[in-house]
């Protein structure tokens, strides 16, 4: 039995020294996953961590007014261009849409003076990150949020981030 300990307490010691992978490799082989079930011909060369920022009940505040100040704005586009083919029924839902918005809006700014800047809840990282395909290499940026268990959050906006950047090898380099 002795005999027997000393070999399960070695390996246990080996086992807990193994070495965490630095966030950019995580996230390299996280993104690369992404971006190979999206385009298999598509590599991540390398992933660059440009900021971490903390993120708090203010900044996912800001974060939330951001994004419903531009549904409303796209809303209002709306708007705007059933006015301008005369569809009353769409012209009425959109200025219901936008009247009730406006409140919400009003609303989402108080919230933002209020908010809790203390409490963390995880990490918004900004990434810069480089893609080959057929030999030809771009440079894009993409956000990443981590929560507090280390947990990468988002999966759906990392693959329309990845998906956008695979659309520019079928531009012309500027």
């Amino acid at each position: 039995m002795k005999k027997l300990l000393l070999p399960v307490i070695i390996l246990l010691f080996i086992i807990s020294c193994k070495q965490k992978k630095s966030l950019p490799d995580q996230l390299k082989e996280f993104l690369g996953n992404h971006l190979a079930r999206l385009d298999s011909s598509a590599t991540l060369d390398s992933v660059h961590i440009i900021r971490s920022t903390a993120i708090t009940a203010k900044l996912a505040s800001i974060i939330d007014d951001s994004i419903f100040t531009r549904e409303y704005n796209s809303i209002r586009v709306q708007l705007k261009n059933a006015s301008q083919k005369n569809e009353k029924d769409s012209v009425e839902f959109y200025q219901n849409e936008t009247t009730y918005m406006e409140k919400e809006i009003d609303s989402l700014s108080r919230q933002i003076a209020r908010s809790d800047t203390t409490h963390h809840f995880g990490f918004l990282i900004g990434c810069q990150i480089f893609i080959s395909r057929n030999q030809i290499s771009r440079m894009d940026s993409t956000f990443v949020v981590i929560d507090s268990k280390n947990t990468v959050q988002g999966a759906d906006f990392i693959d329309s981030s990845l998906a956008r950047s695979i659309r520019k090898f079928s531009r012309k380099p500027s």
